[in-house]
């Protein structure tokens, strides 16, 4: 009863105490932010890879999990399960919430909490829980709280469900603050939106296809760079072919592809396909990327790159007979895309067919 009304003092927003600072009033971290499961505070995520194997996905979240949860100083996060066969790994999370930090304080706490993976082919399900907190523990062994007293709406927002409380809603903020950063760094380790960002990077269909991505370090924050260098129609007739890196290659590949052609080769066959076909470059895994789009009734195309893990990407200005660039890429992922899919990804798609689009990892690049 004792431990109930000190909760309830502290917790309860005394009239002049609440103050809006840190975002206090935004909606994210008021009514149904905190979720539950089975009467314990749960976050979970779901990140859809399709196309992705079980392996690479599981291989990529250890990476990372083993990398971020390592013990240091007081703090003792380690990954404390891992069976690759089941795409299973489990994490036990300790680190702090630093609420404010000057020359003469140090507000914080210690958060414990526990990390799942389950991870399928094309899928990797998150989930955080059994999140408890350490707070003052320096003076007089601190006190102890778990999330479900500690968090909830009734005692972390105002009367009015409108604003943090001044006490408990700090750890609430910095709780749904910390579950963003771990998503958010898992879905940059995954490389999920990626794809989806180069594609969505404007929302002319020709502008998208002449886009080069800059080979950058994905982020949260990251944006695409279009390079400016552009090849003349009539370059290329004579010069010899160089290997040079993707942040050279010209932007107006879409440009050449529209009056010249573009082919694409494999298994010691060349083929010419669509300008439309050529989708641009962008970032998956870490990894730079190539990606085309066909459809069925492109069987050639479609049948070749089936039944092909490496392939080229060529492309011809008008009245030449070589190459002004070529990309030679690594099959690394194929998703089947229905029109409605393209649309939302502001391509223009016809309804009365079906897609595949592929994605390569880029080898290496050349120019004349």
């Amino acid at each position: 009863m004792k431990k109930l009304l000190l909760l309830l003092l502290i917790c309860f927003p005394i009239m002049g105490m609440a103050k809006d600072e840190k975002n206090n009033s935004d909606p994210k971290y008021l009514t149904g932010a905190i979720t539950y499961d089975d009467g314990k505070v749960t976050f979970t995520k779901e990140f859809k890879l399709p196309g992705v194997s079980q392996n690479d996905i599981y291989t990529r979240v250890l990476a990372w999990a083993e990398k971020r949860y390592q013990p240091e100083g007081k703090l003792h996060s380690f990954v404390s399960y891992k069976n690759e066969a089941e795409g299973q790994i489990a994490v036990s999370g300790e680190e702090y919430l630093v609420f404010s930090s000057t020359a003469l304080s140090l507000d914080r706490t210690r958060i414990y909490y526990q990390l799942t993976t389950d991870i399928e082919d094309g899928l990797c399900k998150m989930k955080m829980t059994r999140i408890r907190y350490w707070y003052d523990e320096n003076r007089d062994g601190g006190e102890k709280y778990t999330a479900e007293e500690w968090i909830s709406d009734e005692m972390a927002l105002n009367k009015k469900k409108t604003k943090l409380a001044p006490i408990c809603g700090k750890f609430r903020r910095e709780t749904i603050d910390l579950k963003d950063e771990i998503f958010q760094e898992i879905a940059n380790e995954l490389g999920v939106n990626s794809l989806a960002n180069t594609m969505n990077t404007t929302s002319n269909p020709k502008q998208i296809q002449t886009s080069v991505v800059a080979p950058v370090v994905p982020s949260a924050n990251a944006t695409s760079t279009t390079i400016q260098t552009t090849v003349p129609a009539n370059s290329g007739q004579t010069k010899e072919i160089k290997e040079v890196t993707l942040n050279t290659l010209p932007s107006n590949l879409n440009e050449i592809a529209t009056n010249g052609k573009v082919t694409l080769t494999a298994n010691g066959e060349e083929l010419e396909i669509k300008a439309a076909n050529w989708g641009g470059f962008g970032k998956m895994f870490s990894k730079d990327i190539a990606y085309i789009l066909l459809d069925k009734s492109r069987i050639a195309a479609s049948a070749m790159m089936e039944q092909s893990n490496e392939y080229t990407i060529a492309f011809y200005t008008t009245n030449t007979t070589t190459p002004i660039v070529v990309v030679e890429c690594k099959k690394m992922m194929t998703q089947k895309m229905s029109a409605e899919d393209l649309k939302a990804l502001n391509l223009q798609a016809d309804t009365n067919k079906e897609y595949t689009l592929y994605i390569g990892e880029v080898i290496k690049t050349s120019m004349r």
